[in-house]
């Protein structure tokens, strides 16, 4: 009797397991249906961006994601801009069985008319001036512990401006805050440091 429940209950355990579409290659054109392991949610996301060193991404995922990562089901896309990185992402999130199997569509990156100022790591100047695309709707400025302390500003979409702490875009310890007017984010200078990968930050924080 004793066996039978316990079988029962591991049975149980592994059947309400999610399964989620995940990518074999970047671009989505292979996926397989895979049991997630602890993971309770399926992620479906269209990125694109430009690195400090000019190369270009642009890459779709699908994959299984922790409640951390993806906190509720539905819409959950971002967008940000610098004089030296940008990106955009489309990212759809649901807890149901195979819930993601629609190839989602890139963000749009036209310009929106909003302008804001952006830190220059290089060059240790604050007055460069970025104009903001698709749903980069604030200004934002960053106070980023990377090695030392320094100041990242841009664009950036208003979801993001009001992430917890721990949970932001950048370094963990980030302070963030956002404005929505025309360069009304403007700071003096920054102290020259190792320029911050963004995409690096902003892919493993949600993927």
């Amino acid at each position: 009797m004793k066996l039978i429940l316990c079988l029962t209950l591991i049975c149980g355990i592994f059947s309400t397991a999610l399964q989620c579409q995940t990518c074999t290659d970047p671009q989505s054109s292979n996926t397989e249906l895979r049991t997630c392991s602890s993971e309770t949610m399926c992620v479906t996301g269209a990125l694109q961006g430009t690195t400090s060193f000019g190369s270009t991404v642009q890459e779709i995922y699908k994959v299984c994601a922790l409640s951390s990562l993806c906190p509720a089901t539905g819409n959950h896309s971002f967008a940000l801009s610098t004089s030296q990185n940008n990106i955009a992402a489309s990212v759809q999130c649901c807890n149901e069985d195979n819930c993601n199997t629609e190839t989602p569509q890139f963000l749009s990156v036209q310009p929106n008319g909003l302008k804001c100022y952006s830190c220059d790591t290089t060059s240790s100047s604050c007055s460069n001036k970025v104009q903001c695309r698709g749903i980069e709707d604030r200004c934002f400025k960053a106070n980023v512990t990377y090695e030392q302390t320094t100041l990242l500003s841009g664009c950036m979409s208003a979801n993001k401006c009001s992430d917890p702490p721990g949970k932001t875009m950048f370094a963990p310890d980030a302070k963030i805050t956002c404005c929505g007017t025309n360069l009304c984010n403007s700071a003096s200078s920054i102290t020259k440091t190792i320029t911050c990968l963004l995409l690096g930050f902003l892919v493993f924080s949600f993927f």
